[in-house]
């Protein structure tokens, strides 16, 4: 059941930076998570973006996963950020870190191109097993 959560996460976390690429160009980092309710979650840091790095948001985030996993629940949650895939200079990619609560990490990288404000083309995802960082504390 937890790989179903973990692709839902995924997917809404892709629909959201899909839709914030083709409006503006780039976002701050931004996450979702699935409380044990089934509810969606759909959570940002609210920071300077022109004083504050993605780092900053990031930690902002795993804090704040951390808080609602105590108070509310988690089973899944995830983050994504507008980043650089590694296989080649320059190459712009969709890069997402996903848990479950049972301690399972991923990260997907999705490289994509813009061809013009309304049109990007990803790429096949590059997934690969990480460290939790969100649900490490409770493991």
């Amino acid at each position: 059941m937890l790989q179903e959560h973990l692709q839902d996460t995924y997917q809404y976390l892709f629909d959201a930076a899909h839709r914030a690429l083709l409006e503006g160009g780039s976002f701050a980092p931004f996450g979702a998570g699935i409380r044990k309710t089934g509810e969606q979650i759909h959570t940002n840091v609210d920071l300077p973006i022109d004083r504050s790095a993605p780092a900053d948001h990031i930690s902002g985030l795993i804090a704040g996963f951390r808080l609602d996993d105590q108070e509310n629940g988690l089973i899944a949650a995830g983050l994504v950020f507008d980043g650089r895939a590694a296989t080649g200079p320059g190459d712009a990619a969709l890069c997402f870190h996903l848990e479950g609560a049972n301690g399972r990490a991923v990260e997907v990288i999705v490289p994509y191109s813009r061809f013009d404000a309304a049109r990007i083309a990803f790429e096949e995802p590059q997934i690969s097993e990480v460290a939790p960082e969100i649900f490490s504390s409770t493991m």
